[in-house]
């Protein structure tokens, strides 16, 4: 025994802290779960008819306020856009893909609706001109200038020379 009775540690034992964290956690994850589902049930359904309806209202074709300097309709269409094209490359045996999503300049806004009643064609030659590249050309990030213009006479083939100014690549991920 200690000298000095002040000096004596008692020991008590407390409760372990983990069982009192599991109620908090359920409670969380029960509620994460019914709010999940409430706005998949409730927000879920409007809010895809609206984006649907928007999506429908633009028919693929984007607005464009011109080339930045005062040219253009003052927001008349101007871009054509070819969205999510998927496409697998030479070479690849179906486990690599391409995505991308082409924009279309031409040289005269007025051209955007002949553009459009393209549409088909244009997929199918964009398609067509990048599923014949391989993985090595179409990742090749100092070769995209060259990727663009060769594309561009590719189109003009669907289109006829002359009637794309510009071409952009908004979206272009390989996987």
């Amino acid at each position: 025994m200690a000298e000095n009775p002040e000096e004596e540690v008692i020991e008590t034992e407390l409760p372990p802290k983990k069982a009192g964290m599991i109620l908090p956690i359920l409670l969380a994850v029960l509620a994460s779960g019914i709010g999940g589902a409430v706005g998949v049930a409730l927000l879920g359904p409007p809010t895809g008819a609206w984006m649907a309806a928007k999506a429908s209202e633009e028919g693929g074709k984007k607005k464009s306020a011109g080339h930045g300097g005062g040219h253009g309709g003052g927001g008349a269409e101007t871009i054509y856009i070819l969205d999510n094209l998927v496409v697998n490359p030479a070479g690849s045996e179906g486990t690599r893909y391409l995505l991308v999503s082409v924009a279309l300049e031409p040289v005269d806004p007025a051209m955007t609706e002949d553009l459009a009643s393209l549409d088909v064609a244009l997929r199918h030659g964009l398609l067509s001109f990048l599923g014949a590249k391989t993985v090595q050309e179409l990742a090749d990030i100092s070769a995209r200038d060259a990727l663009v213009e060769e594309m561009k006479v590719a189109l003009e083939h669907e289109v006829g020379e002359g009637i794309i100014h510009r071409i952009y690549l908004p979206q272009y991920v390989i996987q």
